[in-house]
């Protein structure tokens, strides 16, 4: 009877043992299109000697590599961060593209022409005119290119206090999957489902923000993002963003126990957050510098030479642009002088005050200006320092777009090999289907012939 008995409990546990290998395979098979879900393998060992069975249920084991999970996130912030640049400066490199409409470019090349004309004939009312208007048509095609990268740092803020709020959110909800995930365990409760939510998060989180994970010494998870630990177990910090006295987009973590925030701005490296940092803070303020800089030596180098001339009114010493005195700033202040609105017999044709309306020797001066190397430090011309700028908007753009398909590339290899470590194959899942179903159909036989010679057993000791 007692190996009769032993072969019982051996079919009973192989049975339970297969029947939870076919659970644990449907359940994978089930999730297979389920985002975020990490396949599950089911965990049977040996029961000790000197009990009844040979298997049981260890439990079950998540097959992921923690390495490959840091590598994920690492590359999954930096792709993002590069598609947020190129995003934006493809948007900026729009600005200067005089094919889409007028620009700076097309109005600056108007303007000198428009010089020329007046050298023609500097007493014709309508060229004088043309002249005005054109200079203002400059004036405001500055400003207005001027103020929308201006308005593009202030959406690219408002943005990027978005996304931390984003951060702040998932964060606290981690916090709490990871308390779930710690009393499921304690409780001796399998906790997979928890950790596939918890995974999600974190993918989410690190194409907001840079972010690194590691385990402690109690077995909880630490999630750091830029240099501060933004999640340790069950406590999460709070990011926030400030500017400082330049203007410049400034990232914040709270203190600990109530204790003044950190700036962590200059780890920042990762994530939507530093494509938006980079592309506000370093990109536009490039292009915005240096259409200061065109703004105010070609303002300043028409008024020196407008000065000089006289009006039709015989009035010398007269600006045509009004222009802030220092380049910072001088694209968005670039307008017509208030003397000159409205007053095209005022532009400064002449040379002398004599014969005025028959003298073009100012405007002739006017137009050479074309010709000089007035900007970038009296090394190019107006239209090369303007061609200057577009070239270097269009590699930054150019760039941006390369690091962003190479990051995607890299990204897309990272995840093909996290895949084959987490993911669900339907054709591995149908040999694992039909290896516990043999062995559960072996139990199962086994199962019947024990009970057919324990009916023998008891027929014969029956007589």
């Amino acid at each position: 009877m007692t190996g009769l008995s032993s072969l019982l409990y051996t079919a009973r546990d192989a049975l339970a043992a297969q029947s939870f290998g076919l659970a644990i395979t449907g359940q994978n098979v089930s999730n297979v299109n389920t985002e975020g879900y990490v396949r599950r393998d089911p965990l049977l060992q040996a029961r000790p000697l000197g009990s009844y069975g040979t298997v049981e249920i260890a439990g079950l084991r998540r097959a992921t590599d923690q390495f490959t999970e840091r590598r994920y996130f690492e590359i999954t912030g930096l792709a993002s961060a590069a598609q947020e640049r190129q995003s934006h400066l493809t948007g900026i490199e729009s600005l200067f593209d005089d094919g889409l409409g007028p620009g700076v470019g097309s109005s600056l090349d108007a303007m000198l022409s428009a010089f020329s004309e007046l050298a023609t004939n500097p007493g014709d009312p309508t060229a004088r005119a043309t002249t005005l208007e054109r200079a203002a048509q400059f004036a405001e095609r500055m400003g207005e290119t001027a103020d929308r990268l201006a308005k593009i740092r202030e959406e690219l803020l408002s943005k990027a206090q978005n996304v931390v709020t984003d951060v702040n959110g998932k964060a606290s909800e981690l916090a709490l999957l990871n308390r779930r995930i710690q009393m499921l365990e304690a409780g001796g409760n399998d906790a997979a489902d928890l950790k596939d939510q918890r995974t999600s998060l974190l993918l989410g989180l690190a194409s907001n923000i840079d972010v690194h994970t590691f385990t402690n010494s109690k077995g909880e998870l630490v999630i750091q993002a830029s240099g501060t630990t933004l999640v340790e177990g069950g406590n999460a910090r709070q990011l926030s963003i400030g500017l400082d006295s330049g203007g410049s987009m400034q990232l914040f973590a709270s203190g600990i126990g109530g204790g003044s925030p950190t700036e962590i701005t200059q780890f920042l490296s990762g994530g939507t957050l530093a494509g938006i940092r980079d592309t506000r803070d370093v990109e536009v303020v490039d292009v915005a510098t240096r259409l200061d800089q065109l703004a105010y030596d070609v303002a300043n180098a028409v008024n020196t030479q407008h000065a000089t001339g006289y009006g039709l009114d015989g009035v010398t010493g007269r600006a045509l642009f009004s222009v802030a005195a220092t380049p910072l700033g001088a694209a968005r202040s670039l307008a017509l002088d208030a003397a000159m609105v409205g007053q095209p017999d005022r532009i400064a044709a002449s040379d002398s005050p004599t014969g005025l309306a028959g003298n073009s020797g100012n405007a002739l001066a006017l137009a050479d200006l074309a010709n000089l190397s007035l900007t970038s430090g009296g090394t190019r011309t107006f239209a090369e320092g303007y061609a200057d700028i577009v070239g270097d908007v269009g590699n930054r753009a150019a760039a941006a777009g390369q690091e962003a398909v190479m990051r995607e590339a890299m990204s897309a290899q990272v995840f093909a090999m996290r895949e084959s470590q987490s993911g669900v194959s339907l054709d591995e899942e149908m040999i694992s289907l039909t290896r516990y179903q043999r062995a559960y159909e072996a139990a199962a036989k086994v199962l019947a012939t024990v009970d057919q010679l324990l009916q023998e057993l008891m027929a014969t000791v029956g007589r």
